[in-house]
């Protein structure tokens, strides 16, 4: 392949990917959302995965006595090559984001045969068995197409989509990391409430070695500051709340809603805050 391929059969899977996502989660969870980790409609790890199977596939191919072509590679060993490669660039994209983010961005925990969550049998067959049709099927209409562009309007095309695509990866990681600050802050505000839930107690056991009389005058005034700090304290997680759910088709609220299964290393108590917020509809 030359490298003008590559960077078309790249754009153009990551493409087909997104719109499967959408359609499998508007088919399973009955809403239409943007399923991908950036904003745009691009998931690249679908762009890697057939990328990489691509180019196994042609090496064995060739090795075999196919000369490289697709269509007379046999099925079985493309959907066996499939498993292998989607399985592994999902783990691995799985890890990855797990370790720059400190979050889990899909979660298949609950699946049988699963390893850590990120990766698990069932949709280890999908995959293979995507890709075999991808490749037997879709990519020979595909390359034919994409020879059929001249080189420069091509080479024209492509830069235009890879500049939004960088400039995509750029926004959705200061957009996740300004999550990371926001569910940080909104743990701290937590932790305030807590604290004024202890001081709370404390001014009770104190009050049991005075008289009654004082007891009740410091009781009750101590109970009204600490109800009144507790719910401006209250109302700042709300208002961080809100702000992160404020944009939907982009930013912090659209990441929230496009990964209800998201697992947060950090702050996960916080994240199924924002979730309970988002089924009683009150982000608004």
């Amino acid at each position: 392949m030359t490298i003008l391929q590559i960077l078309c059969f790249f754009m153009i899977y990551s493409l087909i990917g997104w719109g499967i996502e959408v359609s499998y989660h508007a088919v399973t969870m009955g809403k239409v959302v943007n399923r991908g980790f950036l904003n745009g409609p691009i998931c690249p790890v679908y762009g890697c995965g057939v990328l990489s199977v691509l180019a196994v596939v042609r090496c064995i191919g060739e090795k075999l006595g196919y000369s490289g072509d697709i269509e007379m590679f046999p099925a079985p060993l493309l959907f066996a090559v499939g498993i292998c490669f989607a399985t592994t660039i999902e783990l691995a994209a799985g890890a990855i984001l797990d370790v720059l983010f400190h979050a889990r961005w899909w979660d298949y925990s609950k699946e049988k045969f699963n390893f850590r969550g990120y990766i698990c049998l069932r949709f280890s067959i999908i995959w293979g068995l995507a890709i075999a049709f991808v490749l037997r099927v879709i990519h020979p209409e595909i390359s034919r197409l994409t020879d059929l562009v001249p080189e420069k309007i091509a080479w024209a095309i492509l830069v235009l989509l890879y500049i939004t695509l960088v400039l995509d990866l750029i926004m959705t990681t200061l957009s996740v990391l300004k999550l990371n600050k926001q569910l940080e802050m909104m743990e701290e505000l937590q932790r305030s409430i807590l604290r004024i839930s202890d001081g709370m107690s404390e001014v009770i056991a104190e009050g049991t070695m005075q008289t009654v009389k004082l007891l009740e005058e410091k009781q009750d005034k101590a109970k009204e500051e600490y109800k009144q700090r507790r719910l401006e304290l209250e109302a700042k997680i709300e208002h961080i709340q809100k702000s992160i759910l404020y944009h939907r088709l982009f930013g912090m609220g659209r990441l929230i809603r496009a990964f209800p299964e998201m697992r947060h290393r950090l702050h996960q108590d916080m994240i199924d805050r924002i979730h309970d917020m988002i089924g009683k509809g009150r982000e608004e």
